[in-house]
């Protein structure tokens, strides 16, 4: 709709993951450049986390796109609650073997006499689970034992353990020594700064031929980032409606005031649900070290999480508000505004009488 509008190739803001639209962020160059060490060490886990939204399977397909010249057999289970049960049979299937009727010893012998036929070709066999913090103790466990396989002192497999921040907690809350111990490469993606935010969205505008239409007002930027916590995922979802809501009322120019309109509509459709149900990030000092872990109920990080959008969409209303009221005071042809409207609308609550 919008993309013929602003004369686009393309949406800029899709939520489906797109590797060629990867934003260089800081912390994705960090993320990369640990996966592409615990790659080349060729054995053990690398585990990244971070919260929803934060860019993981962008990561990890961008990370393919980086080695599709190596000899590679790469086997991905999107994890589903898996436990000590069912991880074997799903390895299996990711590495095409049969699996219906065969119990665990002889599931265990099939991958392994699979992958030390990878190994005489030469093949680096690696098992990426996506969202693994639904794994099972027993089933990281599992992970772990397969993890084990050697063939004349190499490893056979490597496994890299994609998932949120909870998958820190159940390794560390349940003294997983030994799981600990082979990982050989941790790092956890955080969001980005307001500054980073601000080049993300310019660099997936200029990927799809923007030319500054629609303009953007300097401060679209910084509501943006205060409304999605410079969380990638959120920026597209703002962003898409905003550029949609611009090509609706026919506007080349959006402004804070178009933005609030948006996340007014945004935070009424969402009303009661929250943010995000996933607990606060296991501190990076702590990471995978520490057997205890402090653990906050998710529903004070949901009432917090709406309760920050709720004071943000206020602030922004407010500045509208103020601008409005500012520029109408400075207009010739407007009619007279009070004083005591403008004196608050400068400075918000000085008309509230001393206690």
């Amino acid at each position: 709709m919008y993309q013929a509008f602003y004369k686009l190739r393309g949406k800029p803001f899709q939520l489906t993951p797109d590797a060629g639209m990867l934003f260089p962020s800081k912390g994705h160059k960090r993320a990369m450049a640990y996966l592409l060490y615990g790659f080349e060490q060729g054995e053990g886990f690398v585990v990244i986390t971070g919260a929803v939204g934060t860019g993981k399977t962008l990561l990890i397909q961008k990370l393919f796109e980086e080695l599709a010249h190596r000899n590679l057999a790469v086997a991905s289970i999107a994890s589903a609650n898996l436990d000590g049960d069912d991880i074997l049979p799903a390895v299996a299937a990711a590495l095409a073997l049969p699996f219906e009727g065969r119990g665990k010893e002889a599931l265990l012998q099939d991958v392994k006499r699979h992958l030390i036929s990878l190994h005489a070709r030469q093949t680096h066999a690696l098992l990426v689970v996506d969202e693994a913090q639904t794994l099972t103790p027993a089933a990281l466990e599992m992970l772990r034992i397969l993890s084990n396989f050697e063939f004349r002192g190499r490893a056979l497999l490597q496994v890299f353990l994609v998932g949120q921040t909870e998958l820190r907690r159940i390794i560390v809350s349940n003294h997983m020594e030994q799981l600990r111990q082979r990982i050989i490469a941790s790092h956890r993606l955080d969001p980005m700064s307001e500054e980073e935010s601000r080049a993300y969205v310019l660099h997936r505008l200029h990927a799809v031929g923007w030319n500054d239409d629609p303009e953007l007002a300097p401060d679209v930027f910084t509501g943006v980032y205060l409304a999605s916590g410079g969380i990638p995922r959120k920026i597209n979802l703002v962003m898409d409606r905003l550029l949609l809501h611009g090509y609706l009322e026919e506007l080349h120019s959006l402004d804070q005031t178009e933005l609030a309109i948006v996340l007014d509509e945004i935070h009424e459709e969402m009303a009661g649900v929250p943010a995000t149900l996933e607990a606060s990030a296991v501190p990076e000092e702590l990471d995978l070290t520490r057997a205890v872990v402090p653990s906050d109920p998710e529903s004070v990080l949901a009432s917090l999480d709406l309760e920050r959008n709720r004071v943000m969409l206020q602030l922004l209303r407010e500045e509208v508000r103020r601008r409005e009221v500012l520029l109408l005071a400075a207009s010739p042809l407007a009619p007279v505004v009070h004083e005591a409207a403008i004196a608050d609308a400068r400075y918000p609550g000085s008309g509230q009488e001393d206690p």
